[in-house]
């Protein structure tokens, strides 16, 4: 009985050293690019609406940093900041008015880690994973999207395409037969091959209906970092 409970405790501690490897492995893909320390993500999940036939997808720099409370939270026309002083993304600003147009459920795209605070260290980490082929693990994914007939994804365009984290998403889930519009939001470029990217995706069915609009995003006078918000 004593050998039988000593193996189990042993492949428990085995267990456990390969989840914490695992973690270890994933926040390196981040940190190995730039000298920063990646946080694991909190899921925020699925915020249902009134009409669970339609889901808006978003990837957001909010939701995905771990920005310090004092953070200068001014921006592109102040539009980042909520009421209650509270920072907002960009395309978190957009999905959310999307979501209150069509009543749909709403999930952010979240990697298992967060990217640095500053968007220039930001950009490195993502070059460096777009070199590496690396495919950034989800903090979640939506559990069951059969019954989701219209999806908007929300991506921002980084190096003229959809952001790795979302490409990373698509290959996590399946939109075959579903209504895909796409909303890019990025600082000149325009949709760049973001329709072609995410039809490019396995489970994208390609003769589906799907529409792209994009939003570019003017630098306000004086905030000469509202990029960093995107």
């Amino acid at each position: 009985m004593k050998k039988i409970l000593s193996i189990m405790l042993l492949f428990a501690f085995m267990a456990v050293a390969c989840a914490f490897a695992e973690v270890d492995q994933e926040a390196e893909n981040y940190s190995r690019y730039f000298d920063y320390t990646p946080v694991e993500n909190a899921p925020i999940g699925l915020v249902t609406g009134e009409n669970h036939n339609t889901l808006v997808l978003y990837f957001s720099r909010v939701g995905n940093t771990a920005f310090p409370e004092e953070v200068d939270a001014v921006s592109y026309a102040s539009q980042n900041v909520t009421e209650g002083e509270k920072l907002i993304g960009t395309a978190q600003m957009v999905a959310g008015w999307i979501a209150d147009e069509t009543g749909g459920d709403v999930f952010p795209i979240q990697t298992a880690f967060t990217y640095p605070e500053a968007f220039w260290d930001t950009v490195t980490v993502i070059e460096g994973q777009e070199k590496d082929r690396v495919h950034p693990r989800m903090a979640a994914i939506p559990e069951d999207m059969t019954g989701y007939d219209t999806v908007w994804l929300v991506t921002p365009i980084w190096a003229y395409s959809v952001c790795l984290p979302v490409r990373s998403f698509l290959e996590s889930v399946d939109l075959s037969g579903k209504t895909v519009y796409v909303f890019t939001t990025h600082c000149g470029s325009g949709m760049s091959d973001a329709m072609d990217d995410a039809l490019r995706q396995r489970h994208v069915r390609r003769d589906g209906g799907r529409a792209g609009i994009a939003a570019e995003r003017r630098r306000a006078q004086g905030h000469g970092h509202s990029q960093r918000y995107i």
